[in-house]
């Protein structure tokens, strides 16, 4: 989760921290009003609902949350509260999940800055192996696996270091279930994987194939959160 969120400490980690633990036991208290809404992000899908508090400790605290939020906090163990009373985000770690109770404890509580929420448009993981092409003028074709997409990005994974140079152009062509399309396409990073490497492209689509992407990205949210939904801890 380090490319949703960065830690970042406003004063120092101690009085943050207790800064933190002081406001919500502020809203356990009733003297502040309880807006938190907890932020998970799940096949790149956002997932926030709100949440109560239910105890306070000195360095952490239990939460009363949504069963689906419980299930992506599980998944994860690590969470984001959202209030108009902190300063900032915080971010916590999840060390105690129950699904059926849709109970959790948080600790290890700072501030952070949200990375996605800077993003420009939504992102979702693929469910099934879509096969990606990336092909430059004088430059041998990378194949590999589409990984995540949106509007304005996609990455691949690719088995090889293809050595491309950031800000090379050209096109690449993944084959959707509703048919192939084409993008114009600038390298923008390269990540190191444990079998293989990501490629990370800006993309800029025709309006056809924006609407093939689009079409595409709302099919793969309504699956994500009818995974969720599904999830045996969730009750019906």
């Amino acid at each position: 989760m380090n490319d949703i969120y960065q830690r970042l400490h406003v004063a120092d980690e101690a009085q943050d921290n207790a800064e933190i633990i002081a406001t919500l036991a502020a809203i356990k208290a009733g003297r502040l009003k309880n807006d938190l809404r907890l932020l998970n992000f799940y096949r790149e899908v956002p997932v926030s609902y709100a949440a109560e508090v239910l105890t306070v400790e000195e360095h952490d605290a239990e939460l009363l949350v949504n069963q689906i939020q419980a299930v992506v906090i599980a998944h994860e163990k690590l969470t984001v509260i959202k209030s108009s009373h902190f300063r900032r985000d915080v971010a916590a770690t999840v060390t105690y999940v129950n699904v059926e109770k849709s109970r959790v404890v948080l600790s290890n509580l700072s501030y952070a800055l949200v990375r996605a929420d800077r993003r420009m448009s939504v992102r979702v993981q693929l469910g099934s192996a879509i096969d990606a092409t990336f092909a430059a003028p004088e430059l041998d074709e990378v194949h590999g696996r589409l990984h995540d997409m949106s509007l304005t990005g996609m990455s691949i994974n690719v088995a090889r270091d293809p050595h491309l140079t950031l800000t090379q152009k050209g096109e690449l062509s993944i084959a959707l279930p509703s048919g192939s399309i084409t993008v114009a396409a600038s390298l923008l990073k390269v990540f190191t994987l444990d079998s293989g490497f990501r490629l990370v492209f800006e993309i800029e689509p025709s309006r056809a194939a924006e609407l093939s992407i689009s079409q595409y990205i709302f099919q793969r949210q309504v699956e994500i959160i009818k995974e969720l939904k599904d999830h045996p801890g969730v009750s019906g």
